[in-house]
């Protein structure tokens, strides 16, 4: 009896699940046509599509809590004869950004074309389910097994018909939520292997503060691994700005390893790149530290520094790097050029650089409030 009850019930999970999963989707309306290079940035309609996307972004954090929801709904259902019921989860294949971007460009960023309807469509060829039955050593049935897993991003487009097109659309959304493993610049001369860093402290100028520094390289943590794919020394930005952030503006000293431990465990390690965006407001939201967002706005950034805070910028291609890199802004001189720790070059956090440099080389694509985050 209770064998032929499963694809009964194997309905009512995926009714409950797909409801729950489908929630936060219904706040999408538009990724930010900025992240496309659309010349109309200054329009109302984008500012608009902006404002909506950032609140998809909050909203996504969500999706994890209400897959647990689902689940937690579904199990009270089932018929008291049916026997154990054991949920298995295998998600995290196509995370959150993957669906943004995903779902976007399926819906040919159009937001006209993104109904309820569609919302579902995506969810419900991202999901899988498998109802098992479980019998134990001596062939005895002794209940069911609910398997809920997701396919890869590459599985999901392939069923969604994307074409080439959309698939380098999609990667280019994903590409400017997450910042990318550390690569060089080109001429680079860091000579630090071997330094001792566990004393270094860059003395303040003016209002700016004395800055704790660490390097991603560091022998005592370079090593260890940032999530399943990369080590701290070449991932690790991210936690290491932020960690040169909390330690200076707090009495605690908090080091790369324990930030990339919270970044892994809350799901802003990037794997493949490198972190999101998001590891920098939530992170310091994590640690107590204040920080807010400003955009690409040179004129709050010089003024968060002239009054002594700290600045962790997202930066692309040129002075700091080949691909995407967090630094942090540590001050500004009397005459206007601005201080750095970075957290791959002790060499470049010896320097003077130009304002302009920033706002050139900064992602402009940046999720989560960047490129600029101002701290303290």
């Amino acid at each position: 009896m209770a064998a032929h009850a499963a694809p009964a019930l194997l309905k009512a999970a995926l009714a409950l699940i797909l409801l729950f999963l489908c929630l936060p989707l219904l706040l999408l309306l538009a990724i930010p046509c900025n992240l496309f290079g659309a010349p109309s940035v200054d329009s109302a309609d984008i500012q608009e599509m902006t404002a909506q996307a950032e609140t998809l972004t909050a909203t996504w954090k969500q999706q994890r809590t209400l897959e647990q929801k689902a689940v937690d709904l579904f199990v009270p259902l089932l018929p008291e004869d049916l026997g154990f019921i054991r949920i298995e989860k295998q998600l995290g294949n196509t995370n959150d950004y993957w669906m943004i971007a995903i779902t976007s460009v399926h819906s040919e960023q159009d937001v006209m074309t993104i109904d309820e309807a569609k919302i579902v469509q995506t969810m419900q060829a991202k999901l899988k389910y498998e109802l098992k039955a479980e019998y134990d050593g001596e062939g005895n049935f002794t209940g069911y097994v609910l398997v809920i897993s997701d396919m890869t991003p590459t599985e999901l487009m392939d069923k969604l018909g994307m074409d080439e097109q959309q698939r380098m659309w999609a990667e280019v959304i994903y590409n400017t939520i997450c910042d990318a493993e550390y690569s060089a610049p080109n001429g680079s001369m860091d000579n630090t292997a071997g330094m001792d860093f566990s004393d270094v402290v860059f003395t303040g100028r003016g209002n700016s503060k004395d800055v704790v520094y660490f390097s991603q390289y560091d022998s005592r943590w370079g090593g260890l691994m940032y999530g399943l794919t990369n080590t701290i020394a070449g991932a690790g930005c991210g936690p290491t700005s932020l960690a040169i952030c909390v330690s200076t503006l707090t009495d605690t000293v908090v080091t790369p390893p324990e930030v990339c431990d919270w970044s892994v465990k809350t799901g802003h390690r990037c794997e493949g790149s490198g972190s999101y965006h998001s590891l920098i407001p939530d992170g310091a939201a994590h640690y107590n530290v204040p920080c807010r967002g400003i955009g690409q706005n040179g004129n709050e950034l010089v003024k968060a520094l002239q009054d002594g805070k700290l600045v962790i910028a997202i930066m692309s291609a040129g002075h700091f790097t080949r691909g995407g890199h967090f630094i942090v802004l540590r001050g500004i001189t009397d005459d206007g050029k601005i201080l750095v720790a970075d957290c791959a070059s002790y060499e470049r956090s010896q320097k003077e650089w130009d304002l302009s440099i920033f706002l050139a080389e900064c992602n402009k694509g940046a999720a989560a409030g960047g490129p600029f985050w101002v701290l303290g």
